[in-house]
Parts: structure tokens; C-alpha cells; sequence
């Protein structure tokens, strides 16, 4: 092994959960090697390419980092902190800092495009992406969207998408282990065309490779229980600039919404 491959191997093994999700010419860049160096390396180790190490190294973190490790991790960053509260919301803060600098604007823009020309907005969110998923759904519905949530696995996930076409969207979101069912329902709907937004934290995922846009949330390092305050805030400025294209529709949903209200005394 080279010098410059002894050099990368540190590297990987001292960061191995960004490594999953580099490409090899940013490997490089971070290892401080060149990008042939990358696959050399890969090569030496018995792969075809760097594909492989990445795709093995993700397998790896997934068996890995179970919700029992992550909590018991969550619990040793944080009980020797004076202030629990104040390290917690610095966390937070970490996470929308780096929001800031990985979503692109150009992104959401083009996201907010689809969803303004669709006839229905399908939004698949399952486990924990529920609750991004429902916040979306009740905004967009308050907008005046035709909005279809799909929250529950199996077949339900199927089900709800049967009559999808081309003039509609999904909106997938999924993190460290996205649901099969999450996978599945966004190649049905790739094969009939329809575009994909996805929300996820790395444009690596795989619901991200499958996406027509993708909305980058990181949630934090993967080996701690995770916040959702990343997906959120980009579901919020996602609704908030939906809103902004199309001033009129949004104060005449509210309007219409009001003068219901009023009437029944809700």
C-alpha cells in the first residue's frame, strides 16, 4: 500500500459515516489525495470502484446504529452539559446552520414550480417522516392544494397511488433507512413519469437518486437520535415560498376558510 493509500485509509476509518456518502472526487478533496488515488485504493481492497466501498460502508452504518445505540449515544453527548437546554437548542442550531449551507435555493424554487402546476400533490412520509408529511398536508390543504397524505405502510401505500398520473407530484421524505414501501411507491411513480421531490439528508440517499429535486435536511450525526427541526424548517420555507409565488390563491383559500368558520361558528 502507497503512502497516499495509507493516507486515505486513515482518513476513511476516522470518518466513516461521511465517507458513505462522498463521491470519490470529494474523497479525494477531503483526504487530501487525488481522485485516482480513490479508486486505486478501491482496487487494491478487492472492489470494482469506489461504488462499492460507499455501498458497503452504508450497509455497515445501517447494521450498525440501532434506535437503542443512538439513544445511548444522545444520553453520553449530553448528561455532563450544565445546561441541557442550552446544548440541545446549540444542536439544533448546528443542524439549520448547515441547512442553510447545503439547501440549495435554486432547488426549492424549482420544487415550488411542481407543486404549483400539479393536480394532486401526493406526499408519502412514514415512521417518523409522519409528522413532516402531516405538517405539509394540512398547510397545502389550507392553500387550497389538492393534497393526498400517504402515512401508513403496506398497502395502503399501493393503493393511494393507483390513479397517479403525469400532471401530479409526490413528495417523498426519508432519512438513514428509508421504508421499502417509500422506495417502492417512488419507482411506480417514476415509471409513469411523475415527478419526484424528495426530502432527505443526504443526495445520496436512495430516494434521492430516484428524485426530479432534492431537498437536502441533514438531521444531525447519524449514531444520535436525530431532530427533525432540518426537514421541518425546509417543509416551512418549501410552504412559505409556495406562498409568495401566489399571493391571490393564498389569501383567497384563508378568505374562503374564514368566512366557513364564521358561518358555523367553528
Amino acid at each position: 500500500m502507497s503512502k497516499r493509500q495509507l493516507k486515505l485509509a486513515k482518513y476513511i476509518l476516522e470518518n466513516t459515516e461521511e465517507t458513505a456518502f462522498l463521491t470519490s472526487a470529494k474523497l479525494g478533496e477531503k483526504a487530501g489525495v487525488s481522485e485516482a488515488t480513490v479508486i486505486r485504493f478501491a482496487q487494491f481492497l478487492g472492489f470494482s470502484g469506489f461504488k462499492d466501498i460507499k455501498e458497503s460502508l452504508q450497509q455497515a452504518i445501517k447494521e450498525k446504529i440501532t434506535p437503542q445505540i443512538k439513544m445511548r449515544e444522545t444520553v453520553e453527548r449530553i448528561k455532563n452539559k450544565e445546561n441541557v437546554f442550552f446544548n440541545l437548542l446549540n444542536i439544533d442550531k448546528a443542524i439549520l446552520d448547515e441547512v442553510n449551507r447545503n439547501c440549495s435555493e435554486k432547488n426549492i424554487k424549482r420544487a415550488v414550480e411542481y407543486l404549483g402546476k400539479a393536480r394532486i400533490i401526493y406526499i408519502i412520509g412514514l415512521g417518523i417522516s409522519k409528522a413532516i408529511a402531516d405538517f405539509l398536508e394540512f398547510r397545502l390543504n389550507r392553500l387550497g392544494y389538492n393534497v393526498t397524505a400517504i402515512t401508513s405502510g403496506g398497502e395502503e401505500v399501493v393503493d393511494k397511488l393507483m390513479g397517479i398520473s403525469r400532471e401530479d407530484i409526490i413528495v417523498g421524505i426519508g432519512f438513514f433507512r428509508p421504508h421499502k414501501e417509500l422506495i417502492a411507491a417512488l419507482d411506480i411513480v417514476k415509471q409513469k413519469k411523475v415527478p419526484i421531490i424528495a426530502i432527505t439528508d443526504s443526495e445520496l440517499s436512495p430516494i434521492a437518486a430516484k428524485a426530479d429535486v432534492v431537498l437536502n435536511a441533514k438531521r444531525g450525526p447519524a449514531e444520535l437520535m436525530t431532530s427533525l427541526v432540518a426537514p421541518m424548517s425546509v417543509a416551512n420555507i418549501l410552504i412559505l415560498t409556495l406562498v409568495m409565488k401566489d399571493k391571490k390563491r393564498s389569501i383567497d383559500s384563508f378568505a374562503k376558510l374564514d368566512k366557513l368558520k364564521e358561518r358555523y361558528s367553528l
